[in-house]
């Protein structure tokens, strides 16, 4: 029985290996006693590969799962009952193992999408404290261009505490409008920098008109204008191409929606950031030195930027 334990154990380590999947690839689950979970090929699949079967066929799962359904890849046409017991959650198996090499169950999860991100920071906007009486907070809302401002150059938010980031790469103008209140409103700022756009352009979700972005942007606005908080609208950067969305050619549908932010700016007396003109080459892309790729600044690209929006920032609190 040893013997078979062992080459059962060997066979799901050249499995899993052979599948480019490692133990340690980011599954949110603690790894259990009875073998390891893996991501299945299909979304919102996760597989539980049982080395040590249990005696009683009860398989405790990590409480955080949420199974929809189960059934092992031996008999696929039984669900498995899973219920929670003593506060376990835990997989009611046959007692006696199917296979002599080991089995998988495969979990069908109960997706919970947060389309947003809210969760994000969720958890750093409960640790902020409210800002004191004389604190001039600044938030600053936007997609991978913010993100990657506390990776690349985090001495600028170091050198600033009154200064909170709230970027999320990949995001588009609807998915900030949606977490524009927890991660801006409900922080309290006398000031907000939104710095959005160029992911609805790559159509990160989907094609979307430029004046339905300049839209959810002019939202974001509205709603901060309604809670007493100083808008700086900033301008989209160039970008010639993205990487991630190469049939898409940005350059002159950035230049049209930086015309219509800055319009809009204009009339309703809110200032407009632009960033575009101090780092544009003359084929409408961002300038090489200021870039780590064709859209997201490297360090000298952020070394522009931040004498810009800490000017824009000591106009609004004026």
């Amino acid at each position: 029985m040893a013997n078979i334990c062992k080459i059962s154990l060997v066979y799901t380590v050249v499995f899993i290996l052979n599948m480019g999947i490692g133990f340690s690839q980011t599954i949110p689950f603690e790894k259990p006693n009875w073998g390891a979970y893996t991501q299945d090929g299909e979304d919102g699949f996760l597989l539980a590969h049982i080395f040590i079967w249990p005696e009683d066929g009860k398989l405790v799962l990590d409480r955080a799962i949420k199974p929809r359904e189960a059934r092992l890849l031996s008999d696929p046409d039984k669900k498995i009952k899973i219920r929670l017991v003593d506060g376990k959650l835990t997989a009611f198996l046959p007692k006696k193992a199917p296979l002599e090499q080991v089995s998988v169950l495969k979990i069908q999860l109960t997706l919970t999408e947060d389309w947003a991100n809210l969760e994000r920071y969720s958890q750093a906007n409960a640790e902020l404290k409210a800002p004191i009486k004389k604190e001039n907070r600044v938030v600053f809302i936007g997609n991978s261009i913010t993100d990657n401002w506390d990776r690349d150059h985090v001495v600028f938010f170091q050198d600033n505490p009154n200064y909170v980031n709230r970027g999320i790469s990949g995001q588009t103008s609807a998915q900030m409008l949606l977490r524009f209140r927890p991660d801006v409103i409900e922080l309290k700022p006398k000031v907000v920098v939104i710095s959005a756009g160029t992911n609805d352009i790559a159509g990160n979700r989907g094609y979307i008109e430029l004046d339905r972005i300049a839209g959810n942007i002019f939202s974001m606005v509205e709603l901060a204008k309604a809670n007493n908080i100083k808008v700086i609208l900033a301008s989209v950067l160039p970008a010639s191409s993205y990487s991630w969305s190469p049939s898409i050619e940005p350059a002159d549908k950035i230049i049209e929606l930086n015309t219509l932010l800055k319009a809009y700016a204009k009339r309703n007396k809110i200032i407009y950031l632009d960033y575009y003109t101090a780092m544009v080459n003359n084929e409408k892309g961002l300038k090489q030195e200021l870039g780590r790729d064709t859209v997201h600044p490297n360090v000298d690209g952020y070394l522009i930027m931040e004498p810009m929006v800490k000017a824009a920032i000591s106009k609004a609190l004026k």
